[in-house]
């Protein structure tokens, strides 16, 4: 059997999609160039928001028309599949259960897709080649370099609740990968002289939450961080709550890494400055907390970069509001910005605040902000 597999969407979604290939492959069927070439063709799909979603159905739209069996996966067949259904009718499976593709294909596996580990890299992935290139390259640049890099997701659900959120509607509650093996996946790396590594999850902060007090976030910093070697650690979405609940053990992993510098970079997503907008938002901590616990810690670690996710235009955002957002970037002085412009989802509470900012206000402010914080920015819309 010949197969196609693509993918719209981030990188947890691109290691899915990898999942899918090893699958496929470890079973002895042939990954083709093209859906027109093979007897099977898979998408992964996206619907953070409306951009991703419309890109997701557009490649959609394409594939269907080249390929006679098409199974569609990622966040789309849980969030929106009565739009999937203009396009046709297909099987579906949610990235939470993968392994309801033995039942899709039945005649063609004999090894069962929960036999299929994680993968840490995908064909997805393209980029510079990094020696040489850390230490040259911008805070930004290195840390999107490392997104393409060897990755250990250790987490694949969110405990955050935000309210212009769908992507939990697909992804479910947060179900944490066994502390052990994410250890030996990082000596792995180590072993084999992967210049980066990049922890990542659908709530990467939340790691051990559903498992027990004795394994959390920074127990599994401090434990690889200490595993000897030339690589650089980066952590992909680290919502800052978690931070802000735990900052004294946090604190105490960022000061080990000042013997040894291999912790390079951490996102922290604030969202917003504003108190009254987080509250909207559904986002468990205020401006003054962000403030004070990351400001002192971006004084205390100044070899970790930081860099932050903001979102302008969330309804009923006023002037005043963003202001507030504006006054936390420039007090914490992050390296860099990822700042999206809102997007109204179907099935987000967000979607029932009223008083809605317009689509060319919300374009202004992000790039208000790109214009005060500089090359470190990257606008979304």
């Amino acid at each position: 059997m010949k197969f196609y597999v693509d993918c719209v969407g981030c990188e947890q979604r691109q290691l899915d999609a990898q999942r899918i290939i090893d699958y496929l492959g470890a079973n002895g069927h042939e990954r083709v160039e093209t859906p027109a070439a093979a007897d099977y063709s898979f998408l992964v799909t996206c619907g953070v928001d409306n951009s991703a979603e419309k890109a997701s159905l557009s490649r959609l739209s394409e594939m269907a028309a080249e390929t006679n069996r098409l199974v569609v996966s990622g966040c789309l067949p849980d969030i929106s599949p009565d739009k999937l259904r203009e396009y046709g009718e297909f099987p579906a499976v949610s990235p939470r259960r993968l392994e309801e593709l033995d039942s899709h294909m039945t005649s063609y596996v004999s090894i069962p897709m929960r036999e299929i580990a994680y993968p840490n890299s995908s064909i997805f992935d393209s980029r510079a080649d990094p020696t040489g290139l850390l230490g040259k390259l911008t805070p930004r640049g290195e840390y999107d370099m490392a997104k393409k890099g060897y990755k250990i997701r250790v987490n694949n659900e969110c405990l955050m609740d935000c309210s212009y959120c769908v992507i939990k509607d697909a992804m479910g509650r947060v179900i944490s990968v066994p502390f052990d093996t994410l250890v030996n996946q990082f000596q792995a790396a180590a072993d084999r002289k992967e210049p980066t590594i990049m922890f990542m999850g659908g709530d990467t902060g939340a790691y051990g939450y559903d498992t027990g007090p004795e394994t959390r976030f920074h127990s599994l910093l401090q434990k690889t961080l200490e595993i000897p070697g030339d690589h650089i650690v980066f952590v992909h979405d680290f919502n800052v709550n978690w931070y802000l609940r735990d900052a004294r053990s946090y604190d105490d992993v960022f000061a080990r890494n000042e013997e040894h510098g291999r912790l390079r970079s951490v996102m922290l997503p604030v969202q917003s400055g504003s108190n009254r907008i987080l509250k909207l938002m559904k986002r468990p901590y205020t401006h003054e907390a962000v403030a004070e616990k990351v400001g002192n810690m971006r004084k205390k670690h100044t070899s970790i970069h930081l860099g932050t996710h903001v979102i302008t235009g969330f309804p009923s955002e006023s002037e005043s509001d963003f202001d507030a957002t504006v006054s936390l970037l420039d007090k914490i002085g992050f390296d860099f910005i990822s700042c999206f412009v809102y997007s109204e989802r179907d099935g987000a509470r967000s979607s029932g605040i009223g008083d809605k900012v317009d689509t060319d206000s919300a374009r202004s402010r992000a790039h208000r902000i790109a214009g005060l914080f500089g090359d470190g920015v990257r606008v979304f819309e």
